[in-house]
C-alpha cells in the first residue's frame, strides 16, 4: 500500500497549517506529534486522562509531550496551548473499596498482591493500585504478571516500585500477557549481566538500594560492561574516598557522551593515573564511608569532577550551618 492511498478525500477533515506540520516534523517528537492529532481530532471534548489511555502514553511521555507543543507555540488548536499535566485522582478510600468489590479485574489484581505480600494491603498500596489501573491504564491481567515478577525479584510489594515499574511497561507498550512474557524474558537473560554489574558496584549479600538499581539499568541502556564499573569504582575511591551514586552516575555519563564504554577504550582516552607510593595507607586508598577525599590534585580531575566536588561542599557546609 502506497502512502499515496492514506489521504483522504472525503468525510470529515480536519486542517493544519503547513508552518504548524514542519514545527512537528522538526521537532522530532512522535508522541508530541501524536498528541497533536489527537488534540486536533478530539476538539472540545479533548480530556487529558483519556488521551493518556487511548494513545497509550506514561504520564512522564504525556507530560513530555504537552511541555514540546507548549514550547512550540502552535496556536492551530484552541486546547493545544492549554494542556497541562495530568494529575492522578486522589481516590477516596470509599472509591478503593466499591472498585474492589465491583470490579472483579480489580479485585483480581489485589488478591495477586495480597498473596506476594502474605498480609492485608494498606490502603497506600491498594490506591497506587488502583492508579496503575484506572489512571494509567494497563489492563489487570498485565498488571498481574507485573506484580508477579516484583514478587520473585525483590521478595515483596512497595507502592514506588510498583508505580516506577508500572511507567516502564507503559512506556515499552506492554499491553498484554504476551508482551510482558517477552519482556519479562529478556530481562531473565539479561540476569547474569546484572549480578555482575551489581557485583562491580559491592552489592553483595543484600538487597541492592534504588540508586543501585538505576545505576545498572544506565549501565544496560548504555551498554556498560561490569569492568568498566569497576574502573569507575576505582576511581571514584580514589577521587572521592566514599560511595557516592550520584558520583558514578556523572561518570558514566561523561563517557557515554565521549562515546566510550569498555576498559580498553576509557583508558586509550583517559589514561590510569600512576602516583608514586605513600606510607600512609589512608591517603593513597581511604575506605569507604569515611567521607574524605583522596588526595588528588585538582588538576587531575576532570571538570565536571571539580563542579561536582564543588556543590558537595557547598551541600555539606549548608547542612553544618542548619545544625
Amino acid at each position: 500500500m502506497s502512502l499515496a492511498s492514506l489521504l483522504m478525500p472525503e468525510g470529515e477533515l480536519a486542517v493544519i497549517r503547513c508552518e504548524t506540520a514542519d514545527k512537528l516534523i522538526q521537532c522530532g517528537d512522535g508522541d508530541a506529534a501524536l498528541l497533536y492529532l489527537y488534540v486536533i481530532r478530539r476538539g472540545s471534548a479533548f480530556d487529558e486522562a483519556q488521551a493518556m489511555r487511548d494513545l497509550h502514553l506514561s504520564k512522564e511521555r504525556f507530560d513530555r509531550a504537552s511541555f514540546t507543543l507548549t514550547g512550540l507555540a502552535i496556536a492551530q488548536s484552541p486546547t493545544a496551548a492549554e494542556l497541562s499535566p495530568p494529575t492522578a485522582p486522589r481516590y477516596t478510600a470509599a472509591e478503593l473499596r466499591t472498585a474492589r468489590a465491583n470490579d472483579h479485574r480489580f479485585a483480581a489484581i489485589c488478591d495477586t498482591a495480597e498473596g506476594i505480600l502474605g498480609r492485608p494491603l494498606t490502603e497506600t498500596l491498594l490506591r497506587t493500585l488502583y492508579t496503575v489501573y484506572d489512571f494509567m491504564a494497563l489492563p489487570a491481567d498485565v498488571i498481574i504478571e507485573l506484580l508477579s515478577y516484583l514478587g520473585r525479584d525483590r521478595g515483596s510489594l512497595r507502592g514506588r516500585d510498583v508505580e516506577r515499574e508500572a511507567c516502564i511497561w507503559v512506556d515499552k507498550r506492554i499491553l498484554t500477557p504476551a508482551d510482558a512474557q517477552r519482556y519479562l524474558a529478556e530481562v531473565e537473560a539479561e540476569k547474569p549481566l546484572r549480578q555482575a554489574l551489581f557485583q562491580a558496584l559491592g552489592v553483595v549479600g543484600r538487597n541492592p538500594t534504588t540508586p543501585e538499581r538505576a545505576l545498572v539499568k544506565l549501565c544496560l541502556e548504555k551498554h556498560f560492561p561490569p569492568e568498566t564499573v569497576s574502573l569507575a569504582m576505582s576511581r571514584m575511591r580514589r577521587n572521592i574516598g566514599e560511595f557516592s551514586a550520584s558520583y558514578l552516575r556523572k561518570m558514566l555519563g561523561a563517557w557515554d557522551q565521549k562515546g566510550v564504554h569498555t576498559v580498553a577504550e576509557i583508558t586509550a582516552l583517559e589514561p590510569e593515573i600512576t602516583r608514586k607510593p605513600n606510607t600512609d595507607a589512608s591517603v593513597n586508598q581511604p575506605p569507604f564511608g569515611t567521607g574524605q577525599p583522596a588526595a588528588t590534585s585538582s588538576d587531575q580531575l576532570a571538570d565536571w569532577e571539580k563542579t561536582w566536588l564543588a556543590e558537595v561542599k557547598r551541600r555539606r557546609a549548608k547542612q553544618q550551618e542548619s545544625r
